[in-house]
């Protein structure tokens, strides 16, 4: 891929006031508001500095790609807590970011998400962006896999007081009750209402089921799709030389719908 020669995009902190609540989106604006602007938004649990989100900020810096990294949560006391997130607060908050970004100058925006975030692209009400990216995107069938009900049922607790199920094993999860209520009518519905030209990419280690959803995905959005499957990478795409290959696709992607 042919690499620009730019000056070093400067970064600057942005807090995205979310209406009518008194909260904020963080994030981390590199480049500016003149360049096309791609929204990095990260999957559950997920922050700004994200090692995936972190790099291709740099990688599309090369490429004449301003970016915005965002955290939807986070310890600040503006900020929300995870365990009053759900699919359709991830999408209206996608849907605050564009147009926060647009009133400060942005002309071009397409809007990226990994896992989650994915998921809460083709939710968005507004759909007042120029191109979508879906990185190995969740989907709502996923909550039906007899391995998924399995896994909630063993691996995690209810508190009640947190209103959330938190498990122990390995370094630890948290998901809120939120993230398995409130979400119909669910991934294939809100696709065929989605009528933004987007790229569906999945890592082809993550399994048949999540390349199955990404085919969904693909087919019934009700505008142009391109589906990709990334060799050899898994889920947060850490193996070697699957992140470039990720960015890659992704930048040509942006190139040509922004052309």
């Amino acid at each position: 891929m042919e690499k620009i020669s730019l000056e070093a995009m400067h970064e600057t902190e942005v807090h995205i006031p979310i209406p009518d609540s008194g909260l904020e989106i963080h994030g981390v604006l590199r480049g500016d508001y003149s360049s096309p602007l791609a929204v990095l938004a990260p999957g559950l649990g997920g922050w700004m500095h994200d090692l995936l989100l972190f790099n291709a900020s740099r990688f599309f810096e090369d490429q004449g790609i301003a970016t915005l990294r965002v955290s939807f949560y986070g310890d600040d006391t503006k900020q929300r807590n995870i365990g009053d997130f759900g699919v359709k607060t991830n999408a209206a908050d996608i849907d605050t970011i564009v147009d926060y970004v647009k009133e400060q100058g942005s002309e071009w925006v397409c809007v990226v998400g990994h896992s989650y975030s994915g998921l809460a692209i083709v939710y968005s009400a507004k759909q007042a962006f120029d191109a979508a990216v879906l990185w190995d995107a969740s989907h709502t069938d996923g909550y039906d896999e007899p391995q998924a009900k399995k896994n909630l049922e063993n691996d995690f607790m209810y508190i009640k007081e947190l209103d959330s199920y938190v498990s122990a094993n390995g370094s630890g999860y948290v998901l809120s009750r939120k993230v398995f209520e409130g979400y119909a009518p669910g991934s294939t519905e809100m696709a065929k209402n989605f009528t933004i030209d987007t790229l569906v990419v999945n890592a082809a280690n993550s399994g048949e089921v999540m390349k199955r959803f990404g085919k969904d995905y693909t087919n019934n959005i009700n505008a142009e799709t391109e589906h990709i499957v990334i060799p050899d990478a898994s889920h947060p795409f850490t193996e070697d030389g699957a992140m470039e290959r990720l960015y890659e696709t992704t930048a040509r992607w942006i190139k040509e719908k922004k052309a």
